[in-house]
């Protein structure tokens, strides 16, 4: 993935305040990738927090979980 990407990625990444944002990012989400690799890629390029990579981690599996 491009920096250009992950940078647009990361800001989507880093103005999701709750849950709810969460669930809406992965309805609008590109289905190209993997939303965890993407977070866990935004991370180790340095362009959210750890706290913000758990949260969203954690986040998605629990609405991944609940989906099914």
């Amino acid at each position: 993935m491009s920096n250009q990407n992950l940078k647009f990625i990361a800001e989507q990444l880093n103005n999701l305040s709750c849950k709810e944002c969460t669930k809406g990012w992965l309805k609008k989400h590109n289905r190209l990738t993997d939303p965890i690799d993407d977070i866990q890629n935004c991370f180790n390029s340095n362009l959210i927090s750890l706290n913000l990579k758990d949260r969203l981690i954690r986040e998605v599996k629990e609405l991944v979980e609940n989906s099914n």
